[in-house]
């Protein structure tokens, strides 16, 4: 999708501390818009954000200015752009026409990347920005308004971590209340089924995405009456494992002989990919860790980590560092950890929460080992995931 440069306000409907705000998100965008691939999802907010070039109250503009100010200047200073959001985004709530619906989704995930973005965010209360925006697409009559190609990569963004949101809420409390829909994927590559890239809208395969949710729903859902079908459930999740299976090669990511670089997006996907796949096998097919084929799985994965050096995908780092067993494994996932962690120009304040929590798992496995029990892997999980108090971000 071709996306034009935004029109920037005129300097009397923009301000000075505003015009440094907005340069600095475009310049900076990685640290408030990571993981995923964030360049075209940038522009797409600003063109969003200056759709009306006379319009200076743009909750999606206030959302930028919000993003960015917190980057800049801390919490207490950025408060003001937030509230303003907030009382636009309540004051259109019943408005269903599309550019409104369109606007008000947004604003609610760039406050989202907010919380997210909050070093002391010991509540956890990313999640309720999340299921309002879960709530507005489950419920809101409009939604079908935005089922169009233009705004493929929004949709997408938004399945993105509506997806990693399911896997958390579903390991930390069972059941968690007020985000009881299943993530969809709604853009219209996905619904039409169609030969387009759509997971270079965001860096991570939607096929990936999709199986993550079966896996979360098949392996840990809590009310059998969610899955209407099981069969079909069963059979859906098995599609989509062969289907990333293919995508990975019979030999791996990390063996493919290229004559250029690989593009580090393209690595990301195929992280993706292996955690996926390795939390298929321990969630759905319960294998105990020792399978040489979930061991390949897991090699695979801390090698393309030790290539790519940094990782701030908290999911796929989480899931592919638990299973590191050996002095070795666990040495090279601890550098990928200091590296990410020393990263300015990316989103790092999660990489501590991920480290805390795989060096919690590893405690559980080496008891495992030493008392020569296997705990379920769901059961180690929910112990540890659950433990913390509060609910984790994995986006």
């Amino acid at each position: 999708m071709s996306i034009p440069r935004p029109t920037y306000l005129s300097p009397t409907a923009l301000g000075r501390e505003e015009s440094h705000l907005l340069g600095f998100f475009n310049n900076s965008r990685s640290l408030t818009l990571g993981p995923t691939d964030e360049e075209a999802l940038a522009q797409f907010i600003l063109r969003i954000a200056f759709s009306n070039s006379s319009d200076a109250t743009n909750p999606v503009l206030q959302g930028v200015f919000a993003l960015a100010s917190l980057q800049i200047h801390g919490n207490s200073q950025s408060l003001r752009y937030k509230h303003l959001v907030i009382l636009s985004v309540k004051e259109s709530w019943n408005r269903l026409d599309e550019k409104t619906l369109l606007q008000n989704l947004m604003a609610t995930m760039l406050l989202y990347h907010y919380e997210l973005s909050l070093d002391s965010n010991s509540k956890g209360s990313w999640v309720n920005y999340l299921c309002t925006v879960k709530k507005i697409i489950n419920t809101c009559p409009a939604i079908h308004k935005l089922v169009r190609q233009e705004y493929s990569i929004f949709l997408d963004w938004i399945y993105y971590h509506e997806v990693l949101a399911e896997f958390t809420v579903r390991h930390w409390k069972v059941p968690y209340e007020g985000c009881g829909w299943a993530p969809l994927a709604r853009s219209l590559g996905v619904i039409e089924k169609s030969n387009l890239k759509v997971q270079d809208n965001i860096g991570c395969p939607i096929d990936v995405l999709q199986l993550l949710v079966h896996t979360c729903r098949q392996a840990i859902v809590t009310n059998s009456s969610e899955i209407q079908d099981v069969s079909a459930e069963t059979e859906d999740t098995n599609i989509l494992e062969q289907n990333v299976s293919r995508a990975l090669g019979d030999y791996g990511p990390i063996h493919v002989e290229s004559i250029t670089p690989i593009h580090r997006n393209t690595m990301i996907s195929d992280l993706h990919r292996i955690a996926c796949l390795i939390y298929v096998n321990r969630a759905v097919h319960c294998v105990s860790g020792t399978e040489f084929r979930h061991r390949r799985l897991v090699r695979e994965g801390i090698l393309l980590l030790a290539k790519m050096k940094t990782c701030q995908n908290a999911w796929p780092l989480f899931i592919i560092a638990c299973e590191a067993v050996d002095d070795d494994q666990r040495l090279h996932i601890m550098n990928v950890f200091e590296q990410s962690r020393q990263d300015r120009r990316r989103r790092s304040s999660h990489i501590h929460l991920i480290r805390h929590t795989v060096e919690a798992v590893w405690n559980q496995h080496d008891l495992n080992t030493e008392n020569q029990k296997q705990v379920v892997y769901l059961t180690i999980f929910n112990a540890v995931v659950g433990g913390l108090p509060f609910i984790p971000p994995f986006a």
